[in-house]
């Protein structure tokens, strides 16, 4: 049976549409705003946001509810304190590896793009509380585990974390700590680096290269599409569960639509630029249409 999930395109100025969502009502904000880049010929890239923005974000925000914001390496911090300033908790940074951009002059070949992580705080004594009321608060470790390439490893050593010294607190090991475990079967704990290594390199990630001409659509001349599988592994692991409210205050492109829509969410994508809303509205419903061409395939195949 399938789910019926919606989607709801605003056009206009983002401060202003988001006074018209309810307090408390989304579940997962996933965006990439302006990185304040100054970028020649553009009047959108002049700062990053402001924290009045990401106050008006964090009012519609569940509490406990999270906030992935992509942004440069070079203006993170701003990114970041803007955010914090509007109320968030900065609770980490997402490493988005990308090998396939320009090298500059005077600078190292950029091959990253941070994501600021924060975190609207608990409205609850307890995480375990705020998620029996809200439904937010955690993250889905379990569901996003690294598949093992061969049989996962036996023999690692207990407490490890307790026996690291740091200056001179060096802790000794006890017997309880020198006990033997075995991996985890379902496979490795997930990073905060997205990305891939070669076979030299020991540990393995998530990858997610940069978007195709085929997943862009040939219509589409938004200049910074981000990859729907990114986004799918955004969601999937910020918001466990399907049935949610995903928010992209700027929505660009749709790609964060169309990845909601994917994970089985529900979407509200706000963006200033007419244009750019009509190209993602025709994005999500071509994706809609090629994902009901499949059903009425697989239905047709049971009759």
């Amino acid at each position: 049976m399938r789910m019926q999930l919606s989607y709801d395109i605003q056009c206009g100025d983002n401060n202003k549409l988001l006074q018209n969502l309810d307090e408390n009502s989304v579940d997962l904000v996933v965006t990439d705003p302006p990185y304040g880049m100054e970028i020649v010929g553009s009047d959108w890239d002049k700062d990053v946001p402001p924290s009045e923005t990401w106050s008006s974000i964090l009012r519609v925000l569940k509490p406990g509810g999270w906030c992935l914001s992509f942004c440069s390496p070079e203006l993170y911090h701003r990114m970041a304190t803007k955010m914090e300033d509007g109320g968030f908790l900065i609770k980490d940074q997402v490493i988005w590896m990308v090998t396939t951009k320009m090298a500059k002059a005077n600078k190292l070949k950029p091959a990253h793009e941070p994501i600021a992580v924060a975190q609207k705080p608990i409205s609850e004594k307890t995480i375990k509380a705020n998620i029996e009321r809200w439904g937010t608060g955690t993250i889905n470790i379990e569901g996003n585990r690294i598949p093992w390439e061969k049989k996962p490893p036996t023999g690692w050593v207990s407490g490890g974390a307790k026996r690291r010294s740091f200056g001179n607190d060096v802790v000794k090991s006890t017997e309880q700590d020198t006990e033997k475990l075995s991996a985890n079967p379902e496979g490795r704990y997930p990073s905060n680096i997205v990305g891939h290594f070669d076979d030299h390199n020991h540990q393995k990630y998530f990858y997610a290269p940069r978007v195709t001409r085929k997943e862009r659509k040939e219509y589409n001349n938004h200049p910074t599409p981000k990859p729907i599988d990114l986004m799918r592994w955004l969601i999937n692991v910020y918001v466990p569960g399907t049935n949610s409210v995903i928010l992209d205050p700027f929505n660009g492109s749709g790609s964060t639509g169309i990845a909601a829509l994917m994970e089985e969410h529900n979407y509200i994508g706000i963006d200033l630029s007419s244009e750019y809303c009509e190209i993602s509205k025709r994005r999500i419903e071509d994706y809609i249409s090629e994902k009901n061409n499949i059903w009425n395939d697989l239905f047709e195949e049971k009759k």
